[in-house]
């Protein structure tokens, strides 16, 4: 009987939580780049990503919230003959984030989880000549991601967030993964 009685509650009270999603959409600059074997001349590119969010309470402090955000990446470097070629990349990019409220107001919100990024295209350019290199990179790549939001108005925010590749980017030996600091506003409607 007291089983019963606490799924009832859990299922109440999960209820009352579901009545409180909210959606959203967001937009900001990246700052990508890769890291790890052979990446030491890497420049940073800045791009942006834009998307959109589903935000369901779990508890009064904690949420789940889901993400689908296009994201343009890639990184500029200087080949063997000095120079320089930018790699650019699209991504899919979904991330499944736990979101927790700090202090009594919502104010401040840190957020972390993982991250599937799936490859919608890849170039290479250098001199004027633009090369295909989709064959080159992992089709898909997992990431962790990391940040805080920081609410200006109760549906309005401002968002930092450092996402790092888990698997490999590019197909090969080489151990290269994607390093991306965004910067951005959401909206929750």
């Amino acid at each position: 009987m007291k089983r019963i009685l606490v799924i009832i509650c859990v299922l109440i009270t999960s209820y009352g939580y579901a009545q409180d999603i909210k959606f959203g959409a967001k937009a900001g600059l990246n700052f990508a780049d890769y890291v790890g074997d052979d990446t030491g001349g890497n420049d940073a590119v800045t791009k942006f990503y834009f998307g959109g969010f589903v935000n369901s309470p779990i508890t009064e402090r904690l949420s789940f919230q889901p993400e689908f955000l296009f994201s343009f990446q890639g990184a500029e470097f200087d080949d063997v003959f000095d120079n320089k070629v930018k790699f650019n990349t699209n991504y899919l990019n979904i991330p499944i984030l736990l979101k927790m409220d700090l202090g009594s107001n919502d104010f401040v919100s840190l957020y972390a989880g993982p991250q599937l990024g799936i490859l919608l295209s890849a170039e290479a350019e250098a001199d004027g000549d633009t090369e295909d290199m989709k064959d080159a990179m992992n089709s898909l790549q997992l990431g962790l991601n990391l940040g805080f939001s920081l609410k200006v108005t109760k549906e309005f925010a401002l968002d930092i967030r450092y996402n790092r590749g888990l698997s490999k980017a590019f197909d090969g030996e080489g151990k290269i993964y994607s390093s991306v600091l965004q910067l951005g506003a959401s909206f929750m409607f």
